[in-house]
Formats: C-alpha cells, sequence, structure tokens
C-alpha cells in the first residue's frame, strides 16, 4: 500500500488518539488547540510527498508527532491549551495544587477605557494577543473601551499622543498567562468622530469586526488559524486591508456602492468573489471600480484558506 494512500489515515487516527487523551485527563486537548496546529498539515503533507521509502515516511510522520507533543509539553507555561497534567496517581491533591499555583493571578473581568479626546483627530489600535475571540463593534462616547472577560490574564493599555493621532496599544500580559485557557473574550467600541488605523497581530482566533460605525483608513490582521468576519461600511473615501494568515477562514462585506479592488497573493485557497471581475494575476475588481466614490482596497496573503468576499 502506498504511502499517500493512508496519509489521512495517520492524521486522524493521530487526532483521534488526543481527543482520547484529554477525555482520560492526561493531557488538554479540544478543537481550538487542534485549529491552533494547522502547520503540521502541511509538515506532514511534505514529508507525503518526499522521493523516499514509504516505511522512512512513517518513521518521520511518527518522529514529527511525538516531537509535537514533547514540544508542547516543554512550552506549557506559555501554552493556553495544550499541556500535560500532573497526573501522578491521579489523586485530588494533585489536582487541588496545580490550581493553587495559579491562583495569584487576577482572573476577574477587566475594563479599560481611554478618554474621548477632540484634538486627536485621528486613532491607531495595536492588538496583541494569543487566541481567544475578539469583538469589535458599537460606538463609545469614550475614544476607546475595552471589556475582557475570561481566565487568560489581564491586558496592558497603553496610548501616547502624535500630531493629532492617538496611538494605542493593547497587549496581553505574559505573566498573567495560565497553563489551561478556557476562554478570553475581547469586546472592544471605538468613537466614530476620528479615522481608524487598526493592527491586529492574533494567533487563532475568532475575529467579528463590524466596522460600519467607523471611518476606517487602514486595517492589518496577521493571524494564524483563525476565523475573521468583518463587515466594512462607507464612511471613508479610501479603506486599505491586508491579511497575513494561515490556515483561516475570511469574509469581507464590502457595500455595493463602494468600489472595490482585491489583490490575492494566496494558494490552496478556496476563493469567492461574488461580482468581481479578474484583471490580471491575482487582481479582481468590482464594475464601478473606475467611478465608485468609495474605494475599499483588500490584499490577501494566506495559505489553504477559505476566502470569501459579499457585496451587501
Amino acid at each position: 500500500m502506498k504511502y499517500r494512500h493512508v496519509f489521512w489515515a495517520f492524521i486522524l487516527i493521530a487526532v483521534g488518539v488526543l481527543f482520547m487523551l484529554n477525555n482520560f485527563g492526561v493531557l488538554e486537548f479540544g478543537f481550538r488547540t487542534l485549529w491552533s496546529l494547522w502547520p503540521l498539515i502541511l509538515i506532514l503533507w511534505g514529508i507525503s510527498i518526499l522521493p523516499i521509502k514509504d516505511v522512512i515516511k512513517i518513521i518521520a510522520l511518527v518522529a514529527v508527532l511525538v516531537f509535537t507533543v514533547i514540544f508542547f509539553n516543554r512550552i506549557s507555561e506559555r501554552s493556553s491549551w495544550f499541556h500535560f497534567r500532573n497526573f501522578q496517581g491521579f489523586n485530588n491533591q494533585n489536582w487541588d495544587d496545580e490550581e493553587d499555583s495559579t491562583s495569584t493571578y487576577n482572573y476577574q473581568p477587566q475594563n479599560l477605557s481611554v478618554p474621548f479626546d477632540s484634538t486627536m483627530v485621528k486613532g491607531e489600535l495595536k492588538l496583541e494577543a494569543a487566541a481567544g475571540n475578539f469583538n469589535l463593534e458599537g460606538i463609545t462616547s469614550d475614544f476607546l473601551s475595552f471589556n475582557k472577560t475570561g481566565d487568560i490574564g489581564n491586558y496592558s493599555l497603553t496610548t501616547t499622543n502624535e500630531n493629532n493621532r492617538k496611538n494605542i496599544s493593547l497587549s496581553l500580559e505574559k505573566s498573567g498567562v495560565r497553563h489551561s485557557v478556557n476562554e478570553n473574550k475581547v469586546e472592544i467600541k471605538l468613537s466614530d468622530k476620528p479615522s481608524w488605523n487598526l493592527d491586529f497581530d492574533i494567533g487563532a482566533a475568532e475575529i467579528l469586526m463590524d466596522l460600519r460605525d467607523y471611518k476606517i483608513d487602514t486595517t492589518n490582521i496577521d493571524a494564524g488559524a483563525s476565523s475573521i468576519d468583518i463587515k466594512i461600511g462607507d464612511k471613508n473615501p479610501l479603506t486599505v486591508m491586508t491579511f497575513n494568515a494561515g490556515a483561516s477562514s475570511i469574509k469581507v462585506e464590502v457595500p455595493k456602492e463602494s468600489a472595490c479592488q482585491i489583490k490575492s497573493e494566496s494558494f490552496m485557497i478556496s476563493k469567492e468573489f461574488d461580482g468581481f471581475t479578474k484583471k490580471g494575476d491575482g487582481i479582481y475588481q468590482t464594475a464601478n471600480f473606475a467611478t465608485g466614490k468609495n474605494k475599499v482596497f483588500l490584499t490577501i496573503k494566506t495559505a489553504i484558506s477559505k476566502i470569501e468576499i459579499i457585496r451587501y
């Protein structure tokens, strides 16, 4: 039997074993962990097409899987979803000790805000986080309001003012990350007065953005294996968005009245660009691109992803 015929069988078996170990309490493993391990598919796929004997390929596959488990165990203090439990004897004392070891952190809901400043006509928001659910929508009377729930730890907020632009940075405090994270839910609201530049650097995440209330100049999203759902408004004459993502699902909704151009630098993707005409290598435009009052430029750089651009 050829190795390529059993490649996906090995993948399914390996994933099944990890879920079984989770059920028996040996390690913590869930669908979010699986989603964050998408690069393994590329590695194993690469092994499957190497011009070497099938026996060597199987040995290499097993070695990669074993190395991955050991690696995640070694960095468990930085991992949100994957670590071996202290299961010596499986007694209750060990479980209590594990909980006590994280009790010094503050996992209460966190609310942060930046007071409104009418002299600031532009806003720049930089968000750095490991993973979780991120929701950006709604108007606040502040310049920015931030709400976090979950047990991942606290975020730090810093602001600076520069040439009538307020720079806001939100980042997860590394010292507050737990070994085992059940939830990291973030809700952000912005003022609709300034124009905004958004810069999100996130690992495996679910990102929901309803930007119809805001004037968006630029948006840059750098993500791993994520689900990204964005709805763009028509309050700005020019909006530029860039996506750098791994194995992700990306959905962007653009107003029909806005002219839109897509530059896709992606491979092995499933794409739906309804209402767009291909103009060149990786370039797609709407019929009203030359005449549209508002213009939206989308640059998408992904691998093994689903991309959907919808006109609404």
